[in-house]
């Protein structure tokens, strides 16, 4: 095993190279040296160095050629390249084949001696912290919720109680908390998995287009309705549909999924034919519905139908005892899916994630762990990648939504009128407080046809 304070020097600049042992030696490393390729190597085989500095160009053999035979034979070995070579190619071709970091000349010694510094720090800490994370491979995510929690329990046992049934679910929580997880489990977990699940991004359903989305829409039935288009609901057959932040469902659409839910019937836009669906619905907010509704942007009565089982998913920063098994989770899957071997964590790094607030949650922790990860670059995450990954990792402030344009607003507001007086246009005109004609040619302007 390689001392921790020894250094390998390959460089075939005299000058350079004494200069290196001496500035070295002084800061008091173990050093050896060697003035080509092959030297290097077979000195690297005898000294055994925890840090290799390697120039790229020598006399005998490259030192891209050299970097994958050390990095072959000893994967923890830190090679620090340094060349006169300023070039993007060279940069990337290094790193690619194992070097721990590349440094330009001239150079600075004390630029050098932080870099070797942090490169003996992993070493140590790759000695000092056993595996705690294996090789296999981690579940599949849609299938898997970690957590051990009071509050999380509660979750999995609803869960269990809904494979046995279609129930309506409104899941609320905090944006990032893993509200689409849960709406997915609950699917792979009911009689009807080998069904469609489909996810409807309230927050893109706008414009004259958004019936469309849900219902679908006949041949005909509009500018641009060239052919047939099945809806979400009909796409979802016997599955499940998932409305991804219902709260910013638009008023006109809130009517329609209401009746919707009422009878389990629709038809396409422009078609006449009713249509069946049993699709389970599940809808997710981090809005508080119960507000929306009081100020009059969200329907009381949708709101009821909707909340037949409620699942309020906890914020991680009210269940860090979960982070361990987290933690452990989502390095596997980096590791899969980036080709990294980060097995260890040091104990600093944990205690820095413990210490955290976690505004983005779950979702905050996976981006923040695998710029940690990428950054620790070894088999241990290390504190200092932990703390700069969470400095940038929190989620910006959610931007205003968008605001509806009058043509929108007059669109919706007349359906609304329309719904609520059963579609008579006598009762929906006075209510409107404009006359009859004007309220056709406003229903015609808007394609408002009632649904069956």
């Amino acid at each position: 095993m390689p001392g921790l304070k020894r250094i390998l020097i390959v460089e075939d600049d005299d000058s350079l190279r004494e200069s290196l042992e001496m500035f070295l030696s002084e800061r008091g490393y173990e050093v050896a040296s060697a003035n080509s390729g092959e030297r290097g190597l077979a000195m690297w085989k005898r000294f055994q160095p925890a840090v290799i500095i390697l120039d790229i160009k020598l006399p005998d053999i490259s030192g891209l050629e050299l970097l994958p035979r050390i990095a072959s034979q000893d994967p923890e070995a830190k090679v620090i390249v340094i060349t006169a070579f300023h070039d993007m190619e060279t940069t990337i071709e290094a790193m690619r084949l194992g070097a721990y970091d590349f440094v330009q000349k001239p150079f600075k010694a004390p630029d050098l001696d932080r870099v070797i510094a942090k490169a003996l720090h992993i070493a140590a800490a790759t000695r000092s912290h056993p595996p705690v994370i294996g090789r296999e491979q981690a579940p599949d995510a849609r299938r898997r919720i970690i957590g051990d929690t009071p509050e999380m329990n509660s979750i999995f046992k609803t869960i269990g109680l809904l494979s046995r049934n279609r129930a309506t679910v409104l899941i609320t929580g905090e944006t990032g908390s893993g509200k689409e997880l849960i709406a997915r489990v609950i699917h792979d977990s009911s009689q009807d998995k080998l069904q469609p699940f489909v996810t409807v991004d309230c927050t893109t359903l706008v414009g004259n287009l958004m019936e469309s989305e849900l219902f679908g829409h006949e041949r005909g039935a509009f500018t641009g309705a060239v052919e047939n288009k099945k809806g979400r609901l009909e796409m979802a057959g016997q599955g499940t549909i998932f409305f991804d932040e219902i709260g910013e469902l638009p008023l006109l659409l809130q009517a329609k999924l209401l009746r919707f839910l009422e009878n389990r019937e629709f038809t396409r836009v422009g078609g006449t034919q009713v249509q069946r669906s049993q699709a389970r619905i599940v809808a997710a907010t981090n809005r508080n519905l119960k507000e929306l509704a009081q100020q009059g942007r969200f329907r009381q009565d949708l709101l009821f139908r909707l909340k037949v089982v409620t699942i309020a998913v906890p914020p991680l920063r009210q269940r860090t005892s979960d982070l361990p098994k987290l933690v452990k989770y989502f390095l596997q899957k980096i590791n899969q899916e980036l080709g990294l071997g980060v097995d260890r964590v040091e104990r600093q790094a944990m205690e820095r994630l413990a210490a955290h607030d976690w505004p983005g949650n779950v979702r905050e922790l996976r981006n923040a762990l695998t710029k940690a990860a990428m950054d620790s670059r070894g088999p241990v995450l290390l504190a200092e990648a932990v703390a700069e990954a969470l400095a940038v990792s929190a989620p910006e402030p959610a931007a205003s939504p968008r605001l509806s344009t009058l043509e929108e607003v007059e669109h919706q507001h007349i359906l609304y009128a329309l719904n609520e007086n059963d579609w008579n246009i006598s009762a929906t005109a006075r209510a409107l407080g404009i006359s009859r004609p004007t309220l056709r040619k406003r229903m015609a302007h808007f394609s408002l046809l009632r649904q069956a």
